[in-house]
């Protein structure tokens, strides 16, 4: 997600205090531990597929008009390590680390794996393809469908650069030690994506009363994208589900109270419901030995936003950078109004959210409870033994640090 919308109850409660504790120490935490791994190296590489939620500087590479996250302030809280990493620039829509930054940290990288497009430059095309970290394909502003997204790289496209990968690697011959389908068998996938499609309704390009049918192409072509992902190699499978679109500052605006849209979460939550259904019917189908969660977005963003006392921030409508209603009537620019309690917010700007959020995200993830990550958690996505779809020599070191 981009500029405008692009990427353009009781129960709940207690289910979020379940893991209020490990959520608030890892938010009071965010600022001294960004950019540091958070542990022993648990999957050999990482490769990641989606929207703004977790590009990390690929849209830096493509002309205009692809959106590019304005620096400042976007970055602001990243290390300058971290951002001179990815090519130059921090590359994300947030003030620091974003979701992939976050899940990375988690399985004992330092940030994400860099930006495929940089990884293509003079010097650097030996990391792909030796498989060394992984990369991130994710193109913010595009979304599941062809057609979504103003210059920017499509899921389906992504998946065609990770194709692309592969093939460099098996013809390099470079990967030491180890197979290539091994590796990738290993390694962890992550896929965020979904809610630039949207843009669709609001767009006036698919009428809301279509809605159903149209979610439906967007999951059918989903789970197309992940069976040619598992084609190729992919075993472990982190998939992130939809924000609550109802509930960002940019679609609070209109509405006179400032609250959420009850039919833009509506909308959400199908596309949610059917994707988790379809993603069942289709391991269990032609993905056999598939190892995959789902982490909700929706419902930590969503718990977040009811519960902001257990969740450790403060403001949950207001965007920290921007201008006007909400602060979220003009897109954040180093120009606009930008909050300086950042990990008191939950949004960043219109439509992404802060780094604080995103660590309570991912530690509901792996930590929380099914209604933030099912069939399994991500901690057992990364613990249980994927199928080795390869011969790994003994003794094999794969340490390379992000």
């Amino acid at each position: 997600m981009a500029g405008e919308r692009r990427w353009s109850t009781a129960a709940a409660a207690a289910g979020w205090l379940r893991v209020a504790a490990v959520v608030v120490a890892a938010a009071s935490a965010t600022s001294s531990a960004a950019g540091e791994g958070v542990g022993r190296q648990t999957v050999p590489a990482m490769y990641v597929f989606g929207d703004s939620l977790v590009d990390v500087g690929n849209n830096d590479f493509l002309p205009p008009p692809a959106p590019r996250p304005p620096e400042p302030p976007c970055g602001i809280d990243l290390p300058p390590e971290a951002a001179a990493a990815d090519g130059g620039g921090g590359g994300r829509f947030t003030n620091g680390f974003n979701l992939a930054d976050v899940i990375a940290q988690h399985v004992g990288f330092k940030k994400s794996p860099p930006a495929y497009l940089s990884l293509t430059t003079p010097g650097r095309d030996g990391e792909l393809r030796r498989g060394l970290v992984g990369a991130n394909y994710a193109s913010s502003g595009s979304g599941i469908l062809d057609f979504i997204g103003n210059g920017t790289i499509s899921l389906g496209e992504q998946v065609k650069l990770f194709t692309k990968t592969k093939e460099a690697m098996v013809t390099a011959g470079e990967v030491d030690g180890e197979s290539i389908d091994n590796l990738l068998s290993q390694s962890l996938f992550i896929t965020c994506t979904g809610g630039n499609d949207y843009n669709a309704f609001t767009d006036g390009i698919v009428p809301v009363s279509d809605a159903p049918v149209f979610i439906a192409h967007m999951v059918a072509t989903y789970i197309k994208h992940i069976k040619t992902l598992y084609n190729l190699g992919a075993r472990r499978l982190g998939i992130l589900d939809v924000l609550p679109l109802g509930c960002l500052p940019i679609s609070r605006v209109p509405i006179e109270n400032g609250s959420c849209s009850g039919t833009d979460n509506w909308q959400a939550r199908l596309f949610n419901r059917l994707l988790r259904r379809e993603m069942t019917a289709a391991a269990t189908a032609s993905m056999p030995d598939l190892v995959y969660s789902i982490g909700s977005i929706y419902y930590t963003f969503y718990d977040m936003i009811k519960n902001p006392s257990s969740a450790g921030v403060r403001e949950v409508a207001r965007a920290c950078c921007g201008d006007g209603k909400l602060n979220a009537e003009a897109n954040c620019s180093a120009t606009t109004h930008l909050c300086p309690d950042r990990d008191n917010y939950i949004f960043w700007d219109k439509v992404h959210g802060t780094q604080a959020a995103y660590h309570n995200c991912v530690h509901a993830f792996f930590h929380g409870s099914p209604r933030y990550a099912e069939p399994i958690s991500f901690t057992q996505l990364v613990a249980l033994p994927a199928v080795d779809l390869g011969r790994p020599s003994p003794g094999t070191n794969r340490t390379a640090r992000i």
